[in-house]
């Protein structure tokens, strides 16, 4: 008789064994289940992601090729203004000499006053010259 009562202690515990390994399993398969869910979604919301990486790396190579043609078309005119202030120099390079000349030379000697006054305005235009480039810069 306490072989029976054994035995049925024993079939107890392992129904109780059972019923909580099943409830574990069920637990697990709904997990298992709301994972594969989620995986899936974040999957799609991946997916298009990745488009609309695509199409804004698209966007940003054409972007990038009108600014460098953009930029190739104002080569020119950086050209254009460079021989200006090449010339401008030249012209006043020429200047400085005639006027260190008509300075130096004894049979002018009325036009000093004059030539002192174009040199001041070739000062005066330097400096202007000078503080807009400088007020350019800053900006």
């Amino acid at each position: 008789m306490l072989v029976n009562i054994g035995v049925f202690l024993i079939a107890i515990a392992f129904l109780l064994v059972a019923i909580y390994v099943a409830k574990l399993l069920l637990r697990t398969s709904a997990i298992i289940s709301t994972l594969g869910s989620t995986v899936s979604d974040v999957e799609g919301k991946l997916d298009k992601m990745i488009t609309e990486m695509e199409a804004t790396i698209v966007e940003m190579n054409s972007t990038a090729i009108d600014v460098e043609h953009k930029l190739a078309s104002t080569n020119g005119l950086f050209m254009a203004i460079k021989d200006i202030g090449d010339t401008t120099s030249t012209v006043s390079g020429v200047s400085e000499s005639w006027t260190d000349q008509y300075v130096t030379d004894e049979s002018l000697a009325g036009t000093r006053p004059f030539i002192r006054a174009i040199q001041f305005g070739e000062f005066s235009f330097e400096l202007v010259r000078s503080w807009k480039k400088g007020k350019q810069a800053s900006l």
